[in-house]
């Protein structure tokens, strides 16, 4: 396709309207793709699953680049879907046992949920690339189903890979260990790297062990980092004084390790001691899938106690208005050197003093560290995170505007579109290949 654009076939299972933080960078990839002239065709799963299961913003779909073709591939959870007519010979005879290790579908693929979607997705990449051929596919995780599809069509057609493995899909990055299920999974990685022309990871940490596992390939490991959105956050709104009562929050997923109990119990101490705070605001789901048993536990706690209060999701396209409606901004995120997440990127972008609740080890502090109004001490210990709650108030308190205008010119550097144009640069050099 030397003589045209060169079209990019995108496999990833959460597109908006999935709410999830890994649809973000997907939606990223694919933009900068389109702008970039290239025809891009996103493959994912059915709108109806994000509507009913795993959560959705519907405001996030406006954000996709007209330019960009979606095609949905249906895809049942747990063989849950309530229209037995659209599952497969194998999944009406399975019945609703759900996914286990023993599953028929972990013969495909290990892993758990994901592993029956495989087969569509193979398939409607072969009937893509047989109407509009394909220049260069490209498959973001997780799941990681999405990089076995994408790899699948290499070996079928011969056509340039490029892997987006993000946190790694073969160990833990919050332990460092593996699973039996990733030490399964090793095997199609092996095929994996070999094969593509490129694999991204999100931070350094990752990108090093991964290149010491397999050193023959280490040239093909690239970091692409996250960044922040225009869509997120707007730094201009951001108010140059602080509110006469400060307003602190917790934007973000509470995720099944999250410390909730010890967050609220810090704050708690702050409020305590000073009646010009307001509750503490958690502003994001409290699970991966909506009103689950951990969903409601969450929410009962946090209505329990007298100084928090949960917002619930906000639409992406509010939430600068959310941002500058803050003083105070919460980071909580377990693990440690190879764990990065996506709000300390947002976070500094606005410029207010942050509160990072992670261990010393976190990667997280790699992109914080020099950030000029940080704030860190360990999540699981409520008197020293409620220490440096007070020193992040005090520093807000204090604002003056120059302090604002420093912190949001270090943020501005981390943008996610200056850090991906080099990696979509390379994409369409490999793609004319």
């Amino acid at each position: 396709m030397s003589g045209g654009p060169q079209h990019i076939a995108l496999v990833c299972w959460g597109f908006p309207p999935f709410r999830g933080s890994g649809a973000f960078r997907p939606l990223a990839i694919a933009n900068a793709l389109a702008a970039s002239g290239a025809e891009v065709s996103v493959v994912t799963a059915n709108r109806e699953v994000f509507l009913t299961h795993y959560g959705a913003d519907v405001s996030l779909e406006a954000l996709v680049d007209p330019r960009v073709e979606i095609l949905r591939i249906p895809f049942f959870p747990d063989r849950s879907w309530p229209l037995v007519n659209d599952w497969s010979a194998a999944e009406a005879a399975a019945g609703r046992a759900g996914n286990t290790n023993n599953d028929p579908a972990h013969l495909i693929f290990p892993e758990l949920v994901y592993s029956d979607w495989l087969p569509r997705v193979s398939r409607e990449l072969v009937a893509l690339n047989a109407r509009k051929p394909i220049s260069l596919v490209l498959g973001t995780g997780a799941p990681y189903i999405d990089l076995e599809a994408a790899s699948q069509l290499y070996l079928e057609q011969g056509i340039p890979l490029v892997l987006d493995d993000r946190d790694c899909s073969i160990f833990d990055v919050y332990s460092g260990k593996q699973s039996s299920l990733q030490a399964k999974r090793e095997v199609f990685f092996r095929d994996w790297i070999e094969n593509c022309s490129e694999m991204w990871f999100v931070n350094p940490p990752i990108a090093d062990r991964v290149r010491e596992i397999f050193p023959q390939s280490a040239d093909k490991v690239h970091v692409v980092e996250n960044g922040w959105d225009r869509s997120a956050v707007d730094p201009a709104r951001v108010a140059t004084q602080p509110s006469e009562r400060i307003k602190a929050a917790y934007v973000g997923l509470v995720a099944t390790k999250f410390p909730l109990e010890d967050v609220i119990e810090a704050w708690h101490r702050v409020a305590e001691s000073d009646d010009a705070v307001e509750p503490l605001r958690f502003i994001g789901a409290l699970g991966f899938e909506v009103n689950s048993p951990r969903w409601q536990k969450a929410a009962g706690i946090i209505a329990a106690a007298p100084h928090s209060e949960w917002r619930g999701h906000v639409p992406r396209a509010d939430l600068p208005e959310e941002y500058a409606d803050l003083d105070v901004l919460v980071f909580v995120k377990e693990g440690g050197q190879f764990v990065t997440g996506g709000k300390p990127y947002e976070y500094a972008a606005t410029g207010l003093p942050i509160v990072a609740l992670v261990d010393e080890e976190s990667d997280a502090l790699r992109v914080l560290g020099n950030y000029p109004r940080l704030y860190q001490a360990s999540p699981d210990d409520p008197v020293a995170a409620a220490d440096a709650l007070r020193a992040a108030i005090e520093d807000r308190r204090s604002d003056d505007g120059a302090k604002l205008y420093v912190a949001q010119e270090f943020g501005a550097q981390l943008s996610r579109a200056a850090k991906l144009d080099e990696a979509v640069g390379r994409v369409l050099e490999i793609a004319k290949s």
